[in-house]
């Protein structure tokens, strides 16, 4: 089917391609024009490769008209800024990385352009990617495609605001604590968090591998539409014998999947998120679309969860801050506010050898608790964050002061647990999107994009498009 917005899909483009329908010189062109016009709007692109594309694009050509094969070949894609790309810019948010150009590709971006994807431009990120809304001195502040008042979330939200307003047909983001998801709720887009080593992280800055993270990062796709998700995701997973957490393991085929015999649960209160009645009301739309088409659907209590956003934060500064403030001392103190109290506070969470495995264990503990309640379910039906995307530097739900993470405390829960999930669309409040997370057991993406699949079919028309502006 159409993306949302009635624009062609990825796949519906690579199939064009494949035809001969479309050149891909032509379709880099088109989605070139259109990020140069979005960028100015939105201000979403850290570096616009049109030389380079061009180039990829020609040579995408000669491969089509050789009859040669590709699961994505000539088709565009974007990139976020924290992600290498040989050749290109490799800032990530930060003024610590001028100057920098990566010598090689990411893993995965080598496995898009393998597969014979044309890289068309790098994707704005908050600085260092520590931050749910994308904005860092080194390119300003991305906007939210419905209000510029509002952000766009982060830290992969250049990605999402492009995919909104159809100026990407998709792109490569990362998730740590939700930096996939939360951009593509606040814009209302399609996002995919993996399972926990399911990807590579090889080639991203700043690497989580070697912190207090372990897994809990993963890159991911993003795209407008569930079958575009897994387009891509079809091409990017497995070990790359670098990164220790990545492992290959076998993909299911969602398309294979009877969504009517799922056993589905669904959930709006964690305890600490504080949903807002339309937050409330896009679970519950979701719900009902899949009890809709026969699956088995019930309210569900999750376990305890008033841990996760103090364990998520307390493993990501186990070291007190040491390696980030290492990390970007080429900036010279030059960051946003946020930043900037992050390097100053966290010293205090700093923990000796017996501190940090007392804080694993605590982890494991909730990281299996999580598991196990998923594990009752197919899929598991919960909000991403507590409301649509707020006024810049200000919490979802009510727009106050950002003084605390409890609102994102939802996708922190699956970030913890290691847990694919997908983010669909499902509702808006205010005139903004709220998008459902679609939680599965790990290792088992297709019977959340199965699910997915039915709420974009279900509730295409439950999210008005962006303004145009």
């Amino acid at each position: 089917m159409p993306a949302r917005t009635g624009e062609p899909t990825a796949a519906e483009l690579v199939e064009l391609l494949r035809r001969r329908e479309v050149g891909g010189r032509e379709l880099a062109e088109r989605y070139l024009e259109r990020l140069d016009r979005a960028d100015g709007a939105l201000n979403a692109v850290t570096y616009l490769a049109r030389d380079e594309a061009l180039a990829a694009a020609d040579a995408a050509d000669r491969a089509l008209a050789a009859g040669e094969q590709g699961a994505l070949l000539g088709l565009p894609v974007t990139v976020k800024d924290s992600i290498a790309v040989a050749g290109l810019p490799w800032g990530s948010g930060s003024l610590a990385r001028e100057g920098v150009v990566a010598d090689e590709d990411a893993t995965l971006v080598a496995r898009l352009r393998a597969a014979g994807a044309v890289v068309l431009a790098k994707t704005t990120t908050p600085e260092y990617t520590w931050s749910y809304e994308a904005d860092c001195v080194a390119t300003g502040r991305t906007l939210n495609p419905y209000d510029p008042a509002r952000t766009c979330g982060g830290s992969s939200g250049g990605e999402a605001a492009l995919l909104a307003v159809d100026a990407t047909p998709a792109g490569l983001g990362t998730d740590g604590f939700g930096s996939i998801r939360v951009p593509s709720h606040y814009c209302g887009t399609f996002g995919l968090r993996p399972t926990a080593g399911r990807l590579p992280e090889t080639g991203v800055w700043p690497s989580t591998r070697d912190t207090g993270m372990l897994d809990m990062s993963t890159p991911g796709p993003m795209a407008r539409s569930v079958g575009d998700l897994a387009l891509l995701l079809g091409t990017l997973g497995g070990a790359d014998g670098i990164d220790p957490f990545a492992h290959d393991a076998p993909l299911r085929d969602h398309g294979t999947v009877d969504a009517g015999s799922l056993h589905v649960a669904f959930y709006a209160d964690d305890g600490m998120g504080g949903a807002t009645p339309g937050t409330r009301e896009a679970v519950a739309r979701a719900a009902r679309a899949l009890e809709a088409v026969g699956a088995a659907v019930e309210e569900a209590k999750p376990p305890p969860l008033d841990d996760v956003t103090d364990v998520a934060f307390r493993m990501m500064a186990a070291d007190g801050g040491a390696q980030a403030r290492a990390d970007l001392a080429p900036a010279r103190g030059r960051h946003v506010p946020q930043v900037t109290w992050l390097l100053e506070n966290l010293a205090p969470f700093s923990l000796s050898a017996a501190g940090f495995f007392e804080l694993m264990r605590r982890w494991i503990e909730l990281r299996g608790a999580i598991r196990r309640f998923v594990a009752g379910y197919d899929v598991v039906i919960c909000p991403t964050v507590a409301g649509p995307a707020p006024l810049h530097g200000r919490r979802p739900g009510d727009d106050g002061e950002l003084e605390d993470y409890m609102a994102f405390s939802y996708v922190q829960t699956y970030s913890v647990a290691g847990l694919p999930v997908v983010v669909a669309p499902a509702g808006a409040e205010r005139g903004l999107p709220i998008g459902v997370q679609v939680v599965a057991s790990s290792g088992r993406e297709d019977l959340a994009l199965s699910a997915a699949a039915v709420l974009e079919e279900a509730l295409a028309s439950a999210v008005p498009p962006p303004p145009r502006r």
